[in-house]
């Protein structure tokens, strides 16, 4: 089915919670998006919410809200394990949907939204997107292009990396506890922070088909008794991995939230001919780094490091104007600009968020069974740990996988 653009974009929440806030960041810098309603579970949070950002139109049942007919796109920013029967009741309702980061909660999970999404897209015309920033930075457009122009050569190695010292969400910052909770979030470090590392990596590369991997994941330094209340620390907060690819990629993983080691260094791609360090560099005008890119080379038996400058506006300005589909900054811009026309093609965020559910899964699987994983396992072994039921204040909402 041919979409139609949009002249203003109709959004609604499903979430209110602190990504929500980052989301609306965006939203509030564009003249042709409007929030017409919001939902939460928790009633307190979501008037407060409405209350900052004017929206008149609050429910505490989302399938209350789904109901509405000014709704063109929905922006879900819940909990991991709510992701997917969030995201099949917005697309079986005929709207668009923007989802937070990780795809799904599991492989299982992120391919049946994909698979369902496909299905419904030839229907009604339904879009699909997930929150992953990194992939529309300007060190990730650079690196992309120079690896398909060849000025690396052969792509043989790639060390992929987060860390925090100790920084584990609701636990040693003031974020919600959900966040460790196992049964809505799933997992910790590796879907907070390391999807974005992984994703980014997949992208520039092309999504190069994956053959086997070996992980593990950790819960190992202390944490504070008097902090958890009582409730159960229950994910990894460091994951590790290292997966073979095609064409003799090796992909080293790590993402810590909490690590007793003060630099690990930062990511790269190494090439037969050159390498790209993923950098942080200061701008003048902003108050934090941006990330930046390195290319290392030899040239005349000399080594040859190159700072490319990645956020100068001259280099910005005409990469913007040769390449209109890779020109947003945001995947927030990209979406609206892809639904009110302003783009014909939109890069394929779905997909490349289903292909990082697929080396994630192998982690965690490799780390529970304590051996290799080959791919065709991950597909056999991966099981939907989707929210099929959730008791609420507003009574128990039974969710149609």
């Amino acid at each position: 089915m041919i979409r139609k653009p949009l002249e203003t974009v109709r959004i609604a929440f499903i979430g209110c919670g602190v990504i929500s806030n980052n989301h609306m960041r965006y939203y509030t810098q564009m003249d042709n998006v409007k929030v017409v309603a919001a939902c939460d579970i928790d009633k307190p949070r979501l008037e407060a919410w409405c209350a900052k950002y004017g929206v008149e139109n609050m429910y505490t049942d989302y399938r209350e809200m789904l109901k509405r007919d000014d709704i063109d796109s929905v922006d879900i920013c819940v909990h991991n394990n709510l992701h997917l029967p969030m995201t099949l009741a917005v697309l079986r309702s005929g709207r668009h949907c923007f989802c937070e980061k990780p795809m799904a909660a599991s492989y299982k999970d992120a391919k049946r939204m994909y698979d369902e999404w496909q299905r419904l897209k030839a229907e009604t015309g339904v879009e699909l997107a997930v929150q992953i920033d990194t992939i529309f930075k300007p060190q990730t457009r650079l690196a992309k292009k120079m690896i398909e122009n060849g000025e690396l050569g052969h792509v043989y190695y790639i060390r992929c990396l987060g860390h925090r010292r100790r920084n584990r969400p609701g636990l040693d910052s003031d974020l919600s506890v959900n966040f460790y909770n196992k049964e809505l979030a799933g997992h910790g470090a590796v879907f907070d922070m390391g999807v974005y590392h992984i994703a980014q990596m997949l992208y520039i590369l092309g999504l190069p088909k994956l053959e086997r991997v070996t992980g593990s994941c950790y819960l190992e330094p202390p944490r504070n008794e008097k902090m958890l209340e009582g409730r159960e620390f229950g994910v990894e907060d460091l994951g590790l991995g290292f997966a073979r690819y095609e064409n003799g990629l090796t992909f080293e993983f790590m993402e810590s939230w909490a690590l007793h080691v003060d630099d690990v260094g930062s990511s790269f791609i190494a090439g037969s001919l050159g390498g790209l360090r993923f950098t942080n560099e200061e701008v003048r005008g902003r108050n934090w780094p941006a990330p930046g890119l390195k290319f290392i080379t030899t040239k005349d038996e000399r080594d040859i490091d190159i700072d490319l400058r990645v956020n100068d506006y001259e280099n910005n300005f005409y990469e913007k104007k040769l390449d209109p589909v890779t020109q947003y900054d945001s995947n927030f811009e990209h979406w609206i600009a892809y639904l009110t026309g302003k783009i014909d093609e939109r890069i394929n965020t779905a997909l490349i968020t289903l292909h990082t559910a697929f080396l994630s899964e192998g982690i965690f699987l490799s780390s529970e069974l304590g051996r290799e994983i080959r791919a065709e396992e991950i597909e056999e072994l991966s099981e939907s740990i989707a929210l099929k039921t959730q008791e609420t204040p507003w009574g128990t909402f039974e969710y149609e996988l």
